[in-house]
């Protein structure tokens, strides 16, 4: 007979236990011990039974690996009734206080026995049961009486099978252990929904743009160009702007912080090594040049780097645009690229094999002459086929020749034969074949490991040294770390430059080919000469940023970037491209010393008059991201923990578990510290130890970034930042939203008028009324969780300084700017070096 499935037996324990005859061993083992283990699934080598805690000995007790106790457990038998208030509305379980339940003397006397048992080791969760009934509870709570806590109560041994699934998200293991359910569970103030109110939905102009910069229209073209990828054939450009200086650090002016991306823990101890780029490919082109030099065969190396590190430049500058002389003489590289082949096995599979034959065919062999091919490609099958399909045939006939044309088409399309043909024709030239699988990173799992799986294919097949690219999150997911086991010192990271010197390179060579007369025309083509001189002027003003560390632009680009170069660029081109740039102002004053406000509002919403966190690459740290329970301030905790890990120029990891442990005892908030963990993860707040950029079970550690310490110590305060996101942001305050929609109306209207003074001063009264509400909140979180916080470490304390600090400042540039136009081309006014202009 077949054996039963744990709810299934169940169901015939309940109508066997319907009465109440067992003695507590009995109870224990037929009863309590079929639902703790078999229903619940607890582990018995997790669970310590009859285990000595003075003053006696405690029946169950649920440990961590460490050995610290989770839960204890105290049975009695099914005679000793527990005497329970009723539930409303016919419930067979439910909240009690823990006052009403200790009226009943079984209960109390077993409550209070476990309890003395948990103080006496440590432990904060404990329950009674005598397996018809179980209550569940916790023995201590800060701030709080302990009759007072509220206890969750099974009234009916039915509960188990009547709401299995509410008892296995509750009760089971994995619940306890990987969701720390009981904090939730045992919550003495379940989280009360409250409706979330967005200022955004109310307000018609919110998806209004901004088009004033005159000079976006002529830059366009050649920052989308000269400040995005490299290409493939512009050789100049690589060689004048290429930066391989890629070890950098990087400290903001007034805190400490370190600009890092460098090979992590755990890909170290996957024995992958750091690339440092010494023009020459480092490790990597010696690894490749030994390789061809001694004639080895099928090797896969896997270049690793973050998103945007520059992968695929180091690789077409090492292999294509300044290759080593001997690589260069001695080598036929062939760089297949998916960065926009469709996510299908068969069409990704046509495009390597596709993508490698052409360029292994850089003579066009097999575009010659039939003669040409039979006698450098096809020799041996052609010696076949005279032996075989065309024997007997005159190779003057007609039926020969048609023949052997069909047999050549064959040939041609079998892919692996033209490749292995072509690298053997390479190899009688002496040159060694190079195969490179670049941008994989766009792929999921799966179908990484499958280009993966054909690079290593392609080594085997060709006997050639196969280069692929990776980035460190992708790899985590994917079987290819067990792959690359069996390949010795096979990987290499590649950590990003410094942005600074990325941006200086580029702008430098930029201007150059404004102000050469026969390079500018060809870039902006007819356009007027002063328009012309205009754009070198202003990209002149912007690269002297780049040449103090104390500038905010270079301060917030690379912060913002973090170890991202490609982030970084798009950033600058948002930056460059914005309407809300000073490009007049910087103009006629020849020379600009930029203040933060004139950074922010370009990056933050380059052509946007309103903020909106899903069309913005920076991101809202005050936003709420869980409907049912969350919190303004999430982001902020998570970003505070993270930043006392670090100590001088580094900054350590810390786990995971220990973060959703104090989200959900502290706030009972594991879905929101989820769900904001994701965003700081993509947004590049923190990082992961295995690289991943979301959040998932497989997450381990994280650490902060440089652009997490940037945005905890200064950004997250600043007023131009409060004013964009408030609108934004989601408010439990009707009231407060209600004002927020009419200021951002109100102001609009001035904005439209040109009413400056009006206009920030409506900004400044909206920042007021949205840091008011953060105080209030930021109170109220204090005195519901207990947080033992003094004021002065409130983060709305350091939003209100700094507030406080602004209003003037801001306040008293609007009146010096008096009836100058906001948000749209200026006049050229002569503004002074410096100017505060459009705060």
């Amino acid at each position: 007979m077949a054996q039963l499935d744990p709810f299934d037996q169940l169901g015939l324990m309940v109508k066997e236990h319907a009465g109440r005859e067992l003695n507590e061993a009995d109870t224990r083992h037929r009863v309590i011990d079929f639902i703790l283990h078999d229903l619940l699934a607890w582990p018995r080598n997790r669970t310590n039974v009859e285990e000595y805690i003075a003053p006696g000995y405690a029946d169950y007790v649920l440990r961590k690996a460490n050995g610290d106790a989770v839960l204890f457990v105290e049975a009695k038998k099914e005679g000793v009734f527990f005497n329970l208030p009723a539930l409303p509305n016919g419930q067979i379980s439910g909240y009690v206080t823990i006052g009403k339940l200790i009226s009943d003397e079984n209960v109390s006397a077993a409550m209070k026995q476990v309890r003395d048992y948990c103080f006496n080791d440590g432990s904060e969760y404990a329950a009674i049961t005598n397996g018809h009934e179980w209550v569940f509870f916790r023995i201590f709570e800060r701030g709080k009486r302990w009759e007072s806590l509220k206890a969750f109560v099974i009234s009916d041994l039915s509960f188990w099978e009547r709401e299995y699934t509410k008892a296995y998200n509750s009760l089971s293991y994995t619940a306890i252990f990987e969701n720390l359910s009981l904090a939730d569970l045992l919550n003495s103030s379940p989280p009360q929904d409250r409706s979330i109110f967005f200022a955004k939905d109310r307000i018609p102009s919110y998806s209004h743009s901004i088009t004033a910069n005159r000079l976006a229209s002529a830059l366009r073209p050649v920052v989308n160009h000269y400040f995005g990828v490299i290409g493939d054939d512009d050789t100049e450009f690589m060689d004048r702007c290429y930066v391989s200086e890629r070890d950098y650090q990087h400290a903001f002016d007034g805190m400490r912080s370190l600009i890092e991306d460098s090979l992590s823990p755990y890909f170290a101890a996957q024995g992958i090594q750091q690339l440092e780029d010494t023009g020459k490919g480092g490790r990597l082109g010696g690894r490749l040049t030994k390789n061809i030099k001694k004639g080895r065969k099928g090797e896969v190396l896997v270049l690793f780097g973050g998103k945007g590190a520059g992968k695929s430049t180091f690789i077409k500058r090492l292999l294509h645009h300044n290759p080593p002389r001997w690589l260069r003489d001695h080598s036929v590289v062939a760089i297949i690229d998916l960065l926009k082949v469709p996510e299908e096995v068969e069409v990704i599979r046509a495009a390597i094999w596709d993508g490698l034959v052409d360029a292994l065919d850089s003579e066009k062999l097999l575009s010659a002459d039939r003669s040409t091919i039979l006698e450098k490609l096809f020799s041996d099958r052609y010696e076949i086929a005279n032996r075989q399909e065309l024997a007997g045939l005159s190779k003057s006939s007609d039926i020969y020749n048609s023949r052997l044309n069909d047999l050549v088409a064959a040939w041609k399309s079998d892919k692996r034969y033209c490749a292995r043909k072509l690298v053997e024709y390479w190899k009688d030239q002496d040159k060694g074949a190079i195969v490179v699988v670049d941008n994989t990173d766009q792929y999921s799992g799966s179908h990484q490991d499958f280009c993966f799986a054909s690079a290593q294919d392609i080594a085997e097949e060709l006997g050639c040294i196969t280069l692929i690219s990776m980035r460190e999150e992708r790899f985590y997911g994917s079987k290819i770390h067990g792959l690359l086991d069996a390949f010795q010192n096979a990987g290499f990271h590649i950590s990003s430059p410094k942005p600074s010197h990325v941006f200086r390179k580029r702008l430098d060579y930029v201007i150059g080919l404004l102000t050469s007369e026969t390079s500018r025309d060809a870039l902006l083509g007819d356009t007027e000469t002063t328009v012309v001189s205009d754009c070198a002027k202003y990209l002149g003003i912007v690269n002297r940023e780049f040449s103090s560390e104390q500038s905010p632009l270079n301060g917030f680009l690379t912060a913002c970037a973090h170890g991202d170069t490609r982030l970084s660029l798009d950033l600058f081109r948002s930056f460059l491209l914005s309407g809300y740039t000073n490009v007049e102002e910087m103009l006629n004053a020849g020379q600009w010393t930029f203040q933060i406000h004139q950074v922010v509002k370009p990056v933050m919403i380059p052509t946007r008059y309103f903020y909106d966190e899903l069309l913005s690459d920076i991101p809202n740290v005050f936003q709420l991201r869980y409907n049912r329970h969350s919190s303004h301030f999430t982001a902020m905790r998570i970003l505070r923990k993270l930043a006392r890990k670090v100590e001088g120029a580094s900054a350590a990891y810390l786990s995971i578990a220990e973060l959703k442990s104090y989200f959900s005892e502290t706030f009972g908030m594991i879905e929101d510290f989820t769900r904001t963990t994701d965003i700081l993860l993509k947004h590049g707040f923190v990082e992961a130890d295995n690289r991943l950029d979301s959040f998932s079970e497989s997450v381990d550690s994280i650490k902060i970034t440089g652009y997490g310490l940037y945005m905890f110590n200064n950004l997250a305060y600043a007023f131009t930042y409060l004013d964009l996101i408030c609108t934004d942001t989601g408010s439990f305050d009707e009231s407060v939203t209600n004002y927020l929609v009419e200021a951002a109306k109100t102001e609009y209207g001035y904005f439209v008028k040109n009413q400056r003074i009006q206009r920030v001063e409506t900004r400044l009264d909206r920042v007021e009324k949205f840091v008011s509400y953060l105080e209030s909140e930021e109170q109220r979180e204090r005195e519901t969780y207990n947080l033992a916080i003094a004021d002065k470490d409130l983060f709305t304390t350091k939003c209100r300084d700094t507030f406080e600090n602004e209003r003037q400042r801001v306040l008293r540039s609007a009146q010096r700017q008096g009836g100058k136009t906001s948000g749209r081309p200026s006049g050229r006014n002569g503004a002074r070096r410096g100017s505060r202009h459009r705060a």
